[in-house]
């Protein structure tokens, strides 16, 4: 191995890590390596964006629009809803069209798209039949998955093993050379998952599906979460906005109805006026509630550094900075039980210029972070022996760092808090403030029990930030009443329905408050699904991950608004936008185009896709704005800057290195031993990266080898590209397992419980039947 090939495998394996961790988006990572490659000399100037143009690129962006014009203009939902009509509501027959449909939608659409639009009318046929959705949702991707390997355009491992082999000079594959291949796969698959799949699918309660507002209520335990707040004649809150009252704020709720004099306003918006007498029905934990209640009548003031530094006993403070590589990096404190273990309370972190006192316990620790702690001399030398951090500061001076974020709670007599311990105050889980110690009878303890009782007349000095405590105070006395039920947040004119995150979304990673989701979408999110269960509280302040569903709730028209947002997928026929029925004939018009030249040899692949993608746009089918929606451009942009990267590998010899180690090992034991450790390969590729990057890494490394074992190049570029899509063992290795994960309530061991098996048995059929279909010699 020369240096040469030594650095360009480090840089592969850099890239290869950041695919798999995600650290960085694909794409973006893709284009870093492109960069480096570049910069290293690997690839010339004038070939670093020769991926952009190449016909690959053209064509996965043309079936992109040809894809959105079927899905606009209605014609794969008429597909859809022929299965229930057809089939009835037997359970085998059932998973059997699915698979079928939408393997056949996504010969020619992305599978994403076929399993999106699908998504909807396999969760009503759920509802119809009385058959668990879960045993439908995940034979709806794996088919859409294998349908894309029956032809060139159905999935871009296709497209690029048919380019890279037309760019050497070699027999590409036509547009339905995959065919044979790939319909054995989808029939395999449809046969595994009929018989033993079967026995391996998840079982959720029929009610736990996207069928009618009622049912999904029920489902998420809406009924568990929603009570009523009485406003009284005379309050304060008489007359003001909904945005001014910081209901919200204080009491952690969403309204979603007001109810007066008999007429509801339903998912009122900010600017909404509350009179005397109305009844909020509200969304929420109201054992939480009723536990913040119990704060009306303490007085708040602020309070100094000065008294921290007074207390007595030896208690002092420290900031303990944390180290590069430290072990607490990417934890919270909550997690590495800190306050149990060491007996010190950490009452805020500076990061930057920044204090951070609320809720510092669920705050994630990164390098440089300052944790400013209090406790005994004895539970601050344990905290300056961990190995993960270092002392910047310790003793009392610690406190001045506080001066602006420190306020005293005093407990007045006949209080409801009067007995109460801390711990049951739920002070940091409820409000996100923290109790730094306690004034009582002229002295002030810090680093107060957990089980430490309070006092009327005790003043406690708190850290974070008390607007919480001031809005529960302004509210004056208001009524709480569980005695509430669902139909009251419905109506004709508001829906409520189910959302699952977009495969391509740029919501995950985000909260509801980093997207301004109310305001922008004129929604509310009632709750979210996650993980086989619902949750309710904490909504706007939870990151949003791919597998979610949201519980919305809304006017119609913004619902379907929402709906077009591709950054969410709604999984009610009544969310969708209606249909353009009337220009499906140029939309299946164009696709029959397509084929047609091809088929004929007219014009080759990339040609005749733009043309249809032309076609779509010019007659009406799709505009362009839906068009660009409709294009995956992470998967575009990912392939563009990957391609480079095979000719960095054949001019370094890199290539050939790997060839020739392959043809080492398995090369004794004949061609379809060789053939079995590409497809190996290519399938565990993908299981962690993305089908296009596996197909260009060993594209070079598989016509390396089929050149020194003198056999077909076709045929192991056959087994390589439908091997790259074989990959079922993690929902991540295709966006459209992410997109139905959601809506079926999956977990990510059903994917590796389900998915393994299938992927052991269409590996095992390629390495047999590749070699019938694309003789070896």
């Amino acid at each position: 191995m020369t240096i040469e090939i030594a650095i360009l495998f480090a840089i592969l394996t850099g890239m290869a890590w950041l695919f798999f961790t995600e650290k960085l988006p694909v794409d973006l990572t893709a284009f870093a390596g492109l960069v480096v490659l570049v910069l290293a000399r690997f690839i010339a100037p004038s070939e670093a964006f020769t991926g952009f143009a190449s016909p690959a690129v053209i064509t996965m962006l043309s079936i992109f629009f040809v894809s959105g014009a079927l899905l606009y203009t209605g014609v794969a939902d008429f597909v859809g809803r022929q299965v229930h009509r057809m089939i009835g509501g037997n359970e085998t027959l059932l998973v059997v069209a699915i698979m079928l449909v939408a393997g056949g939608l996504s010969a020619f659409m992305n599978n994403i798209a076929a399993t999106a639009v699908l998504l909807p009318a396999v969760a009503s046929i759920a509802k119809k039949t009385g058959v668990s959705p879960s045993r439908l949702f995940i034979p709806l991707s794996f088919g859409a998955i294998l349908g894309g390997t029956t032809t060139l355009v159905g999935t871009p491992p296709n497209i690029l093993a048919a380019d890279m082999l037309r760019e050497r000079g070699l027999e590409s594959f036509s547009l339905f050379d995959f065919a044979p291949l790939g319909l054995t796969l989808l029939l395999g698959g449809v046969l595994f998952m009929i018989t033993f799949g079967k026995r391996l699918l998840p079982r959720r309660d029929i009610s736990e599906s996207a069928g009618p507002e009622s049912d999904l209520a029920h489902t998420y335990r809406l009924e568990e979460n929603l009570f009523s707040i009485r406003i009284p004649f005379g309050s304060a809150l008489d007359g003001m906005t909904l945005r001014e009252t910081k209901l919200g704020t204080a009491l952690g709720v969403q309204v979603v109805s007001i109810i007066r004099e008999g007429r509801r306003e339903l998912a009122p918006s900010g600017s909404s006026t509350l009179l005397g007498g109305d009844r909020l029905v509200v969304q929420g934990k109201y054992a939480d509630v009723q536990n913040l209640f119990r704060v009306q009548g303490v007085a708040i003031a602020d309070a100094e550094p000065d008294d921290l530094s007074r207390a007595e006993g030896r208690v002092s403070g420290i900031t303990a900075r944390v180290r590069a590589d430290s072990m607490f990096e990417g934890k919270t404190l909550r997690q590495l039980r800190f306050r149990e273990k060491l007996g010190a309370v950490v009452i805020a972190i500076r990061r930057g210029g920044e204090l951070i006192d609320t809720e510092p316990a669920d705050v994630r620790l990164r390098e440089g972070d300052e944790l400013l702690a209090i406790g005994t001399l004895v539970q601050l030398e344990e905290v300056a022996l961990q190995g993960g951090f270092e002392v910047a500061r310790m003793g009392r001076s610690t406190f001045e760092d506080l001066r602006g974020h420190l306020f005293q709670m005093a407990i007045p007599e006949d209080s409801a808090l009067e007995g109460e311990t801390i711990a049951n105050l739920g002070m940091s889980r409820l409000m996100g403030l923290t109790i730094a110690g306690i004034r009582r009878d002229g002295k002030t303890r810090l680093a107060v029990a957990p089980e430490e009782k309070l006092r009327a007349g005790d003043r406690l000095l708190v850290t974070g930030k008390p607007e919480r405590i001031r809005s529960l105070l302004s509210l004056g006395g208001i009524e709480v009443d569980r005695n509430v039920t669902e139909s009251l947040i419905l109506s004709d004119e508001i829906g409520l329905v189910e959302a699952t995150l977009a495969p391509r979304s740029m919501a995950a990673g985000k909260t509801l408050v980093d997207l301004d989701f109310h305001e922008r979408f004129g929604l509310q999110v009632l709750a979210l699904w996650r993980e086989g269960k619902p949750i309710h509280s904490g909504l706007s302040r939870l990151r949003l991950r791919f597998g979610d569903a949201l519980l919305i709730q809304g006017p119609w028209s913004r619902i379907r608004v929402f709906g077009r947002s591709g950054d969410f997928v709604t999984l009610s026929p009544q969310a969708q936008e209606p249909r353009r029925s009337k220009k499906a004939p140029f939309a299946v018009g164009a696709l029959v185009l397509m084929v047609a030249f091809v088929v004929a040899g007219w014009q080759p692949i990339h040609v005749a896709a733009f043309t249809a993608a032309t076609l779509v746009v010019l007659f009406g089918a799709i505009t362009m704005e839906e068009a660009y929606r409709a294009v995956e451009w992470r998967a575009v942009f990912l392939v563009a800057a990957i391609l480079p990267v095979g000719i960095a590998m054949e001019r370094t010899g890199a290539a050939a290195l790997l060839a020739r180690t392959v043809t080492d090992i398995a090369g004794p034991y004949g061609p379809y031993a060789v053939l079995a450790g590409l497809v190996l390969l290519a399938s565990a590729l993908s299981q962690a990266l993305d089908g296009a990057p596996a197909v260009v890494l060993l594209t070079p490394v598989a016509l390396q080898v089929a050149e020194e074992m003198g056999i077909s190049d076709r045929s192991v570029m056959m087994g390589v590209s439908l091997a790259a899509s074989a990959a079922f063992m993690t929902p991540f290795s295709h966006k459209a397992n992410l997109l139905v994960m959601g809506a079926g309530g999956y977990r990510v061991s059903d994917y590796l419980r389900v998915g393994t098996p299938l992927t052991i048995l269409l590996l095992a059929l390629l390495v047999v039947l590749v070699p019938v279909f694309f003789p070896f010699h």
